[in-house]
């Protein structure tokens, strides 16, 4: 859960420092081990998110973010938290990349692209209904 909050944090604090409606790449980086430990693609609008990776979706409404595992089919719905954003450092390059560090992480995005037109409020909220009986649903608003 901290690598998906951490996520999150990358794309707030961009979107406060450039456009208020974009699209990006994204990798993390564990610094101690050199290793990726997450990449895909994000778009903020304002204050509401949406992250993509392999094997997690989160969707922000700004208000409540809900976050969807596809390998555990585990659906989690909680409280957008983000006073840890403090915590974070974030630096721009040259070449349009900001890098974000945090903690012993460091998160690169690239083609960070202005959206013209802006996206619909659904595109920031998973609707639980729309799984099956089967998947895991956990509301912890």
């Amino acid at each position: 859960m901290k690598r998906i909050f951490l996520l999150l944090t990358i794309l707030l604090c961009t979107a406060a420092g450039a456009q208020q409606r974009f699209s990006c790449q994204f990798k993390m980086v564990d610094n101690g081990t050199g290793k990726t430990v997450a990449e895909g693609k994000g778009y903020v609008q304002d204050d509401c998110y949406r992250l993509e990776t392999d094997w997690m979706q989160v969707y922000c409404n700004g208000k409540d973010r809900w976050i969807y595992s596809p390998g555990s089919d585990e659906l989690v719905i909680e409280k957008n938290d983000v006073s840890f954003l403090q915590q974070i450092t974030v630096s721009k390059a040259a070449d349009g990349s900001a890098v974000v560090l945090y903690e012993t992480y460091t998160i690169t995005l690239t083609g960070i692209k202005e959206a013209k037109e802006p996206w619909s409020a659904t595109f920031f909220i998973i609707d639980p209904e729309s799984f099956g009986d089967d998947t895991i649903i956990t509301d912890l608003r």
